[in-house]
């Protein structure tokens, strides 16, 4: 595996009234080496909130590998740092290894839910794809309605356009594309759910309303080109008066 970078964007945003630093956490899969580095990398310089957007562990079926490295990484992450978690279409099912690290760890998992934390709001839309279907409307219609900074934490950035891009809300983190797996003059090939040439794999998108991480580990045997795997930082500006 490739080096795990640290990417960094900023935003400015109206309805943020002081400043917020958010870290994603994606697709760590059965990565040992990115656990490792990515729980140090957080600790060196912990965010204001750690977002863990989806494909902390794999299922199914079932691999003790990826459950045992995503409870590694959740246990060697700061103690008393803010975390929320949203699950991909590789946890839909339940690990009690990660759900105790997620429970001593003090994180909030958001399954069609959302949670008031750093001074927004915080949602998260779960993968749909082994549930048969479409994600929750009932949950995004309520979610939209709500006060203040709405931040969405939903795996699949290809749910973007479909079930979000309209709503009323302010911010959508996402993976899932890995970012797009190779790149071919500067244009990303393949992702999962969006095909060929994807349009939403990595960076900030659609006027600052989507960030899509290339996320922390591979979870097929393809191999990156031109594509490394992070953890992205994103700060979050309220406007200078």
């Amino acid at each position: 595996m490739a080096r795990l970078i640290k990417t960094e964007y900023t935003l400015v945003s109206e309805r943020i009234e002081r400043p917020l630093r958010l870290a994603i956490a994606a697709d760590l899969h059965d990565g040992e080496r990115a656990a490792i580095l990515g729980a140090e990398m957080l600790s060196l310089d912990p965010p204001d909130l750690l977002c863990i957007v989806g494909d902390l562990y794999e299922s199914p079926p079932r691999n003790p590998l990826s459950d045992k490295n995503a409870a590694l990484f959740l246990s060697r992450l700061p103690k008393g740092l803010a975390t929320v978690y949203c699950k991909g279409n590789h946890d839909s099912s339940e690990s009690p290894a990660v759900s105790s690290a997620l429970a001593e760890l003090g994180a909030v998992t958001l399954d069609a839910s959302s949670v008031e934390m750093c001074g927004i709001r915080i949602g998260g839309l779960t993968s749909a794809l082994y549930r048969g279907g479409e994600p929750s409307s009932a949950f995004l219609d309520a979610f939209e309605k709500e006060e203040g900074f709405k931040l969405l934490l939903c795996h699949h950035p290809e749910y973007y356009p479909l079930y979000i891009k309209e709503r009323k809300i302010d911010l959508t983190l996402s993976g899932h594309a890995h970012g797009g797996q190779w790149r071919l003059f500067g244009r990303p090939i393949f992702a999962p759910g969006q095909g060929l040439f994807p349009k939403y794999t990595s960076g900030l998108l659609e006027q600052g309303r989507l960030l899509v991480s290339r996320g922390m580990h591979n979870s097929i045997r393809i191999p990156r080109i031109g594509v490394p795997t992070e953890i992205v930082y994103l700060t979050i500006l309220a406007p200078k008066t």
